[in-house]
């Protein structure tokens, strides 16, 4: 339930000072350009913030797999998944909400395949960052 209320106030808040450090989220660390170092983006000649977004964008493409079940179903919608980047760049789903509970296993699935990254820093700091990813299921066609 601390867990709970921890990320409740951090999504509301913007950021916030915890035992295991700072964590952010997403639109603060990226006005300040403060990202996790997906893999081969310390690399690019794009921004962190930059080649964050685009690897993620590419991320849930390449893994995204509908569900035949819900396929059999007639099951569509938006699943909003929100996880934290924790200071040791890994994934920790924290929420999910909306469409099918299918639909929802789908996409932890696909966050949870996210590869370990760099952890963002503040300063010298490792940092958490907290993100929010719609994904939206429509039957394919």
């Amino acid at each position: 339930m601390k867990k709970l209320l921890l990320i409740l106030s951090i999504l509301i808040s913007g950021s916030s000072f915890s035992q295991d450090g700072i964590v952010l989220s997403q639109e603060n660390a990226s006005e300040k350009g403060i990202t996790p170092i997906w893999p081969k983006c310390d690399k690019s000649r794009q921004t962190p913030v930059n080649c964050f977004d685009q690897k993620m964008r590419r991320h849930i493409l390449e893994k995204f797999e509908y569900p035949e079940v819900a396929i059999s179903q007639g099951l569509e919608g938006t699943v909003t998944v929100e996880f934290i980047i924790n200071k040791k760049g890994k994934v920790e789903v924290t929420e999910v909400t909306g469409a099918h509970r299918y639909l929802q296993r789908e996409a932890i699935r696909i966050i949870r395949l996210l590869p370990k990254m760099e952890p963002a820093k503040w300063g010298s700091k490792p940092i958490a960052v907290a993100y929010e990813v719609p994904i939206t299921f429509r039957k394919p066609k």
